[in-house]
């Protein structure tokens, strides 16, 4: 029997849209409507899900052999790593962290360097349907796959009706559609600290010259017209190392308009994936990336439990990577070194350039799974379970392969 669900939510990328309406017979996803082809994509993996197995070293296993094998693995590591999370839903990465917590080991969402930022300086920020209501200068900084989104857009603007605020994008390159653009600043990835700092003088009065002071300048003319400015701040590169420079001169950039009108910034994550697990790990641990529990207690340090360098200078002896697409934001070289110890990836799709040591399939959470996670601005949403699957989730998995190793490490 056919069975018509609305108000869906697909977690197929960071607009995390909620008005979706999907077609059901109980076991298998026959239509899906209103969404993205993003969307339609991480829709279709259900229909692959039933057919993966466990894997031990590239071999067909049994479930609770490839768990128990999981937490060998973590016992006889020194250094775990945890890592990943993107697309999870919040019980997972309660899970995830209880497992770090457990066995001493790190944790990073791969945010470590805009928490770096927004611990020095703070972050003045608020949800979409805040930039609908009020905001009448939005500026896409590094954003364009996101002012490209034809459901981001469609978040903002009701059909039919017109566009009523002013719309700026800042980046490398040049938008591919520049419909609905007032004004496009083309800038290197290597300039944007010195233009962020160039336009807080413009602010304050400062005459500059250079090739881009009159481009400034008329950024600078909407900023001082506009009674409410929203910028959406796009990821780091892989091998960006002054990311966190560039966030916190944006944060000051904020924090000095907002003396005379309102400024928010919302900072935009990787191509597919959520808002990731730093919320989850800011109100479990306190900090929000790059938590290590080796001393028994959660502590935060960027540079040194980030996983990019904890990767690139050999620190890790096993690596557990959760959830779809665990690799996003990583160099070359910090995913050459995870080939070089133990590898376990728990999630709904395997990987496709590196074979884990364990591999163990999960169901889809908003999917297989009911639950919630955090839209990219930091709104809560829910997921609802739509079809059956005899896939476990990933908590479930976690949680299991935590039952095992607590007698083991003489945990009540």
């Amino acid at each position: 029997m056919k069975n018509v669900i609305e108000d869906v939510t697909c977690a197929g990328c960071c607009c995390v849209c909620d008005n979706i309406q999907v077609t059901t017979d109980g076991q298998q996803i026959l239509d899906v409507q209103t969404t993205c082809p993003q969307g339609q994509a991480w829709f279709a993996q259900s229909r692959q899900t039933e057919k993966r197995q466990p894997l031990i070293k590239g071999v067909d296993a049994s479930r609770e052999a490839a768990i128990a094998r999981a937490a060998g693995l973590i016992q006889e590591a020194q250094s775990p790593l945890l890592f990943g999370m993107g697309q999870s839903a919040v019980d997972a990465q309660r899970a995830a962290i209880s497992l770090a917590d457990l066995t001493g080991a790190t944790i990073d969402s791969g945010a470590s360097a805009a928490t770096r930022a927004l611990q020095q300086v703070g972050e003045a920020s608020c949800t979409l349907g805040e930039v609908r209501s009020r905001a009448d200068l939005i500026i896409y900084w590094n954003a364009e796959n996101l002012r490209a989104n034809a459901h981001h857009q469609q978040s903002l603007v009701p059909p039919g009706e017109p566009v009523s605020g002013k719309i700026v994008t800042v980046g490398s390159e040049l938008p591919g559609d520049s419909r609905g653009v007032d004004l496009s600043l083309t800038v290197s990835v290597e300039d944007e600290f010195e233009i962020l700092w160039r336009l807080r003088a413009l602010l304050k009065g400062v005459a500059l010259e250079g090739t881009t002071a009159g481009e400034l300048a008329s950024l600078a003319a909407l900023m001082q017209q506009s009674s409410y400015i929203v910028i959406f701040f796009g990821p780091a590169s892989p091998d960006e190392r002054l990311f966190h420079r560039k966030l916190e001169a944006l944060s000051l950039l904020a924090r000095e308009i907002q003396a005379e009108r309102r400024c928010h910034t919302i900072n935009v994550p990787a191509t597919g994936a959520t808002k990731g697990a730093e919320p989850v790990l800011a109100w479990q641990t306190g900090y929000a990336a790059a938590v290590n529990f080796a001393a028994g207690y959660p502590r935060f340090s960027p540079c040194e439990y980030s996983t990019v360098k904890m990767l690139e200078q050999g620190e890790v002896d096993l690596c557990l990577l959760i959830g779809e697409d665990p690799l996003t934001g990583l160099s070359d070289q910090a995913i050459q070194r995870l080939q070089q110890f133990p590898l376990i990836h728990v999630g709904p799709v395997p990987l496709v350039d590196l074979q884990p040591e364990v591999y163990i399939p999960t169901g889809i959470s908003g999917i297989h799974a009911a639950g919630s996670l955090y839209r990219f601005d930091g709104t809560p949403l829910p997921l609802r379970a739509l079809i059956s699957t005899q896939q476990a989730s990933e908590a479930e998995i976690l949680n299991q392969i935590e039952t095992l190793l607590k007698p083991v490490m003489h945990i009540c």
